[in-house]
């Protein structure tokens, strides 16, 4: 433990200085080798968590979604972002106070290599570091629980005090002063910075022997994105009497806050009704049994009018019900069967159908089956409907949630409504792209002899899938606060769908298998996604470029969902022409590999990967 007197004259040897109310530490310099071995570390001085940066984006807060979820007044504070051998933190606007080493900011700031980073956010308190892992600072010596002030003017230091004490001290008392901690050694925070600090710790349940405590994880409602303590979940009435609820109108039972239990456990509504079912605290909309306990996986998957979307969606979850239990030993089960019965209805038209009418299915509609409403930021919107499926590996409980998101909801032109449905692009976990190569003009004239009716017939107009990249990059960007030239960190997956078609194009070589004996082989997921980037740069270059301007990570995939060209028919009504599959005797190929991708990396203990 380091004593007030050793702190004392480690600050008279002069490791800080002063310039005005700017405390700033000395300055060191890295070497171009040392750069390569960077990496950034952030210390919770209220919580005591350490977070090390893994990948070059990583975003701070007190919301699910972020890289560092932790204490603090802020869903969303700011981006500290890695490139090029240097490293820079972006406050978002209106997070709260932001100060680093003393000094009041507010615009972005690059941390250099080897230096302490004291940075005072939204009623946080952190130590920020950007170097080796050889010379980081001795993070476990620290010791937030007890503080220390020094007087700039007297010289003298007062020590031992919790948080709950620096706020006893006199505010007239606190000009001219800083703060530091057991580990912390010189370095040192402006004291009026602590005191906000301390102010908001305390507030939150901190009692006065300052015992650090760890964020309660928050849940992400699957219907409208908010994030909220297991704490505030609702449960969901079941007397008739208490029929007519606040938000979803009065065909729905009441939702409401439990305050009885009978001996099972089971909330008891006001007229003593037995309710297992519970709700979300801002839409009121149903969640799965057992939501607090799941970890969940978010994967929209976007894509223009007519690129196969639902079709792609309803071959993927029977070909994932099928293979997980095989290859895995993985079961693959649907999570509320009622929520799901859109999707589960198109599934079994495809897969049980006689002729090609039975299997179509139309293109999606904001006001179509697969889109609800939802009560949203103070108003009912229109949203993708959440399609959920659990994964069990012993005590722990995954869940996969699917949207389908319509074309239209990416039009540029789009009213706020329409908007509103690519909130959930912010909080995926994976984004799925289905390019859709028969109404693009390169693959279309490089197949024009191909005797396929998705190439003969142009249902759809071409060109607009470049556009809505980039229209989704605008709005992620927007979401997140995210400065030019930073990319998310979020997988993008590019899947070309309809590969029935074109895959001739590759060569005679088949793509690679990435599954063998129960587990993902990266190396044939990465082999594959080169041959695949190689072909769509060569035809449509702008797709590739766009792609890998959203994301730091984007892998290639080729699927069909019919396995074999589909065939025209005649609408019943209209007379127009569709295209569908020919029957039931559907043969999907490389459906999953981009989930299975997505997955092996995110949660490995479901699906491990390696290199037999």
């Amino acid at each position: 433990m380091m004593k007030v007197r050793e702190i004392k004259q480690a600050a008279q040897g002069g490791n800080f200085l002063t310039i005005g109310t700017d405390y700033v530490i000395r300055q060191q310099y890295e070497t171009e080798s040392e750069q390569m071995k960077n990496r950034l570390y952030i210390y919770d001085c209220l919580t005591c968590k350490l977070r090390v940066a893994e990948q070059p984006f990583m975003t701070i807060g007190n919301a699910a979604d972020n890289t560092f979820c932790t204490a603090m007044q802020a869903e969303s504070a700011g981006v500290f972002a890695l490139r090029g051998g240097c490293c820079h933190f972006f406050p978002k606007a209106g997070a709260g106070a932001y100060s680093l080493n003393g000094c009041e900011l507010t615009e972005g700031y690059r941390i250099k290599a080897a230096t302490h980073y004291l940075l005072v956010l939204a009623g946080g308190c952190f130590v920020v570091w950007y170097g080796t892992e050889e010379n980081k600072p001795d993070f476990a010596a620290y010791k937030p629980q007890t503080w220390y002030v020094y007087s700039q003017l007297t010289g003298e230091w007062s020590g031992g005090m919790t948080l709950a004490q620096l706020l006893q001290l006199p505010p007239d008392d606190c000009m001219n002063k800083m703060a530091t901690f057991d580990g912390l050694g010189s370095y040192v925070f402006l004291l009026q910075d602590i005191l906000k600090v301390a102010d908001f710790a305390l507030s939150n349940g901190w009692g006065e022997d300052d015992e650090p405590q760890q964020p309660e994880r928050l849940l992400r409602c699957p219907n409208c994105c908010a994030a909220f303590a297991a704490a505030d979940l609702l449960s969901v009435a079941t007397h008739p009497e208490l029929r007519g609820d606040s938000r979803l109108g009065e065909a729905e039972m009441q939702r409401f806050i439990p305050a009885a239990f009978d001996s099972d456990g089971f909330a008891l509504d006001e007229r003593g009704g037995r309710c297992a079912e519970q709700a979300c605290p801002a839409c009121h909309h149903k969640l799965p049994m057992f939501f607090a306990e799941m970890t969940q996986h978010i994967y929209p998957i976007i894509g223009v009018a007519g690129a196969g979307k639902s079709y792609y969606l309803a071959t993927l979850v029977q070909e994932l019900e099928r293979r997980l239990p095989l290859e895995f030993g993985l079961p693959f089960r649907d999570a509320d069967p009622a929520a799901n019965e859109p999707l589960n209805d198109m599934r079994r038209r495809v897969f049980t159908a006689t002729t090609p009418q039975d299997a179509y299915i139309g293109k999606t509609h904001l006001r179509g089956r697969l889109y609800q409403e939802v009560h949203r930021n103070g108003r009912s919107q229109h949203a993708p409907r959440p399609f959920i499926y659990t994964l069990n590996q012993g005590g722990e409980i995954h869940s996969t949630v699917f949207y389908d998101h319509a074309g239209a909801s990416f039009d540029p032109t789009a009213d706020d409504e329409q908007s509103a449905c690519t909130d959930f692009l912010k909080v995926a976990d994976g984004l799925l792209f289905l390019f859709d190569p028969t109404t693009n003009p390169g693959f279309r004239a490089i197949l024009q002899d191909v005797k396929d009716p998705q190439i003969e017939q142009s249902l759809y107009p071409p060109g607009r899938q470049t556009g809505l990249l980039a229209e989704m990059e605008v709005r992620l960007r927007t979401a997140l606060n995210l400065p030019p030239g930073l990319k998310v960190t979020t997988p993008l997956a590019i899947i070309i769908g309809k590969s029935d078609c074109w895959q001739h194009l590759l060569g005679p070589e088949p793509l690679l298998p990435i599954v063998h004996k129960g587990q993902v082989r990266p190396d044939n997921v990465a082999a594959n996604s080169a041959r695949l980037r190689e072909l769509l740069f060569r035809i449509a270059p702008q797709i590739c470029v766009n792609a890998e301007a959203i994301s730091s990570s984007v892998c290639y995939f080729a699927a069909s969902a019919f396995g074999h060209s589909p065939i025209t028919f005649a609408d019943e009504q209209t007379g127009a022409p569709l295209l569908g599959p020919q029957d039931a005797n559907l043969t999907p190929r490389h459906i999953t590999d981009p989930v299975l991708w997505l997955l092996s990396s995110q949660a490995p203990q479901l699906l491990p990967s390696g290199i037999n």
